[in-house]
């Protein structure tokens, strides 16, 4: 059967890219630094920018990592990628907006991720894609 393409089914979840936020922009001042102490940031870039996001994209990792915390004992959520500044993603990630996520668990178990993706649908997150074996993403609307 015909499978629709990821970015298209994207876009029409979670909205269109307006722009690639850098931290120089008047609409960095919109992104918000997420301090839960429930969700585990990765921060390879050691900048903080995996804490950095958009208020919805916030709401929605906070009472996702309420729901793992409930699933798991010993079990939190961990966020590998954000906002990005980096340019890692395709041109029109939700990444470069602060509003599409990456996420595993911690400790990192990849048996958990089926589980974790339906746990993302419950929080309410827009769009939840089981991306690879190794994360799911995650992505809201403006």
């Amino acid at each position: 059967g015909f499978v629709m393409p990821k970015l298209t089914a994207t876009r029409d979840a979670s909205g269109a890219i307006t722009k690639k936020i850098k931290r120089t922009d008047p609409e960095f001042a919109g992104l918000v630094s997420n301090t839960n102490s429930d969700i585990v940031f990765k921060d390879e870039e050691k900048t903080g920018a995996d804490r950095m996001m958009s208020t919805r994209l916030k709401q929605k990792l906070d009472a996702l990592a309420t729901k793992v915390a409930a699933e798991w004992t010993g079990v939190k959520l961990r966020v590998t990628e954000a906002w990005d500044e980096d340019n890692e993603h395709a041109g029109n990630s939700l990444h470069y907006e602060g509003r599409a996520a990456d996420l595993t668990t911690s400790p990192v178990d990849s048996t958990k991720l089926g589980r974790l993706g339906r746990l993302a649908v419950d929080a309410g997150f827009d769009w939840v894609w089981y991306e690879n074996s190794a994360h799911i993403h995650v992505s809201v609307t403006a």
